[in-house]
């Protein structure tokens, strides 16, 4: 037996050691102990596990699941994959903490893993972590068997659960786990709130409880949020767990129903997790550009790819600047019309975050007016133009319940 530890990410990326021992086929059983699962690691590492099922390997997982972190979908993508899952809730009571991962080979030498880093995208690429290392040769299966006799002991019992499909579904259901949509294509706000018929794909297959309140099937569009409908209020929660309540009423000046936020929920928002940014513009901006304060974007720089992705040169005026060029599709619910530019920009300074684009030139955008800002990689994003006279503003300004520090400034994230 030898033991190595390793520094992530001086010597070593965990998840470059997750990926290649995964795909190597040398093991023919692998256990992925994660307390805290995370949606991020999981993505980061489900081809590796595809490779590894295709080359007979079992997958034994062991995942700590709560409400914020890991979804429907990602453990629906495992269950498909042929992976043996066990689970405990995570709650006050008692947390799974655990992060150990063990490589078992027949004839080849054995690793069981043992780090500090969560088990998320920082934590096993980025983020700082001791990560211990202990290879067992063949002739010390007597001394790996301890290990994995330790791993059934801790893990069994009444705190873990089988998971299969019919509970994850109930988990799902009871909002023990993020409840998305599998495989969906992120909608633009014409196909969140078209009064016509919507594609299946962005219809909530789970959760379409009928109602004769037309709200609710408005809402229900958007199939990252859960809605829970009450007595004349609703609740609305994103994919990161933020909640919003809401409250029904009717206008009677124009004799419609009409949404009115009621209370912010704030919750710690996992900023490695996000998708979409939704910022309302505040501040005079030039006919090209969107300015978003630092202030705001300090907290998101992992969202941006900065800065890593971005160059340092210098502008027209001689001023040095970090930018990238990227791909912008630019949407805006009142025209509803799309324009792509391919040579946009986003540039960082001390002071601002700034995304450049000649298709913003056309559209007039306002004070107050909200967008939507969606990554769909690290060159290619939506920037959907939420007008603030419009009715679908009224939701999406529900969602910026997040707060900077010393600033009454409040944005949102999905």
């Amino acid at each position: 037996m030898e033991i190595r530890f390793l520094n992530q990410p001086k010597d070593v990326k965990f998840v470059d050691i997750l990926s290649e021992n995964l795909r190597s086929g040398k093991f023919n059983k692998v256990w992925i102990i994660a307390g805290f699962t995370k949606d991020s690691a999981l993505d980061m590492i489900i081809d590796d596990v595809k490779i590894a099922r295709e080359n007979g390997t079992i997958i034994e997982c062991v995942f700590g699941l709560d409400k914020k972190n890991t979804s429907k979908d990602m453990l629906n993508k495992y269950l498909d994959l042929g992976c043996n899952i066990r689970y405990h809730i995570n709650d006050e009571g008692a947390k799974l903490e655990s992060r150990l991962f063990v490589f078992e080979s027949q004839d080849d030498t054995s690793y069981v893993y043992i780090t500090g880093g969560k088990f998320s995208e920082g934590g096993i690429s980025n983020n700082l972590s001791i990560i211990e290392e202990v290879s067992y040769s063949p002739d010390e299966k007597i001394e790996l068997g301890k290990v994995k006799a330790t791993i059934e002991n801790g893990m069994g019992g009444d705190l873990f659960s089988v998971l299969s499909y019919d509970a994850l579904k109930e988990l799902a259901a009871t909002g023990d786990i993020v409840a998305r949509i599998t495989e969906r294509k992120i909608p633009k706000i014409s196909e969140l709130y078209s009064k016509e018929a919507v594609s299946e794909d962005y219809a909530s297959k789970e959760y379409n409880e009928e109602t004769s309140n037309e709200y609710k099937d408005l809402l229900n569009k958007d199939v990252d949020i859960d809605i829970d409908m009450g007595d004349g209020e609703v609740t609305l929660q994103d994919s990161l767990g933020e909640e919003v309540e809401h409250k029904l009423k009717v206008d009677e000046k124009e004799k419609e129903t009409v949404i009115t936020k009621i209370v912010n929920t704030d919750k710690a928002v996992d900023f490695d997790s996000i998708s979409t940014l939704i910022i309302p513009i505040s501040g005079k901006q030039a006919d090209d550009e969107i300015r978003i304060t630092s202030s705001i974007t300090q907290n998101m720089f992992k969202f941006l790819g900065y800065p890593d992705d971005f160059h340092t040169e210098e502008d027209e005026k001689e001023n040095i600047k970090e930018s990238k060029k990227i791909n912008l599709e630019v949407f805006e619910n009142i025209k509803k019309e799309t324009n792509v530019d391919s040579e946009a920009e986003i540039i960082q300074s001390i002071k601002y975050t700034t995304i450049k684009s000649s298709a913003f030139k056309s559209l007039q955008i306002e004070n107050e007016d909200i967008i939507r800002l969606i990554k769909n990689s690290k060159d290619d994003y939506i920037c959907e133009i939420i007008k603030k006279e419009t009715e679908e503003y009224k939701i999406w300004e529900g969602f910026c319940t997040q707060t900077v520090k010393g600033s009454t400034k409040k944005f949102g994230v999905m």
